[in-house]
């Protein structure tokens, strides 16, 4: 017996040696790898999330996502400097969507928002990543301000009832927002090579019919970039007559160190779209949201495509001229 178990483990260490040496197969090398790098972010005051992580292709630029605050963006680094302010949920980069609702003489904001509402966070109720190059994350939002439009149809207001029992209570929306975050080439010369681009598809899920909501691209910077650059100017603009529409917040009038955010034309077409500045003196944030107005009643969905750009103004002008009609669905 003590013979048989020594051949037994000899065989099975040759096997392993074989094993070790071949090489991979056709199928093994064209496979995709899945999985995402991971670490910490403290947000203010104190408390620890998980985050994920992606570099771009030149290793300029480290963004993270929050899996705590919806998958929104939570900071982007470049040259040494943070570009997403990043301490509450309701200020981060991300999406939002709001639609006023009027009640006798009460008016209310509808308002989905990416990250959570304040008091509860968005669940990311899945999530998947290709290295740090790219990352694709599914979320179930929640009202921002806790069904103050006061929808008198539940399912429209809440979609399953309470996420806490927090005052104010927090619900779920009937909205589902896929992103897609993945890297382009900035082809102007000029830092950085790449800007990240985000693909994302907002998801209705029951028949009620809401309809027109504004698509909120919001980002919020830190309080030292207090200079304003947009293109085009003296918008609202009609799609039909745009390439795209960008702008942010920068250092000084050199419009150097900032961050714009853009979107095409044919997210919205023949439609109308526009941009807005606003500083909070409180938070001592900036914050630009680039914003457009469409139904998307019943079941249905919505896909559309906007980036984020750090570096020169300059070279943000010289890419939103080549979008073309880019990202019409």
């Amino acid at each position: 017996m003590k013979i048989t178990l020594l051949a037994a483990l000899a065989l099975l260490a040759a096997c392993s040696s074989v094993g070790a040496t071949e090489q991979p197969t056709a199928v093994d090398r064209l496979a995709i790898p899945v999985g995402c790098e991971t670490t910490r972010y403290v947000m203010q005051p104190g408390q620890v999330h998980q985050a994920v992580m992606l570099t771009d292709p030149a290793h300029e630029q480290v963004v993270l996502f929050d899996l705590v605050e919806g998958g929104a963006m939570v900071s982007l680094e470049y040259g040494g400097v943070e570009h997403i302010w990043g301490y509450h949920g309701g200020a981060l980069l991300q999406m939002a969507f709001h639609h006023n609702s009027t009640v006798g003489k009460m008016v209310g904001d509808y308002n989905p928002t990416q990250a959570g509402d304040g008091t509860a966070t968005s669940p990311v109720t899945g999530i998947a990543c290709h290295g740090t190059s790219s990352i694709d994350i599914l979320t179930m939002m929640l009202d921002f301000n806790h069904n103050n439009a006061f929808y008198r149809q539940p399912v429209a207001a809440v979609w399953g009832g309470r996420v806490n029992s927090a005052i104010p209570l927090s619900y779920f929306t009937p909205y589902t927002l896929e992103t897609r975050a993945s890297w382009v080439r900035n082809g102007s010369g000029g830092g950085p090579k790449y800007y990240l681009r985000l693909d994302e598809r907002l998801t209705h899920l029951t028949k009620e019919k809401i309809g027109s909501f504004m698509y909120d691209f919001a980002d919020y910077g830190p309080w030292q970039f207090a200079v304003r650059a947009i293109s085009p100017q003296g918008c609202p603009c009609r799609t039909s007559g745009i390439s795209g529409i960008a702008g942010g917040w920068y250092t000084d009038e050199s419009r150097t160190v900032g961050l714009a955010v853009a979107m095409p034309a044919g997210n919205f077409p023949d439609n109308e779209v526009e941009g807005s500045f606003i500083s909070d003196y409180t938070w001592r944030n900036r914050s630009f949201h680039l914003e457009s107005h469409e139904a998307l009643d019943g079941i249905a969905s919505k896909s559309f495509r906007w980036y984020v750009m750090v570096g020169p103004w300059r070279n943000v002008l010289s890419f939103v001229r080549g979008l073309g009609k880019e990202g019409a669905r």
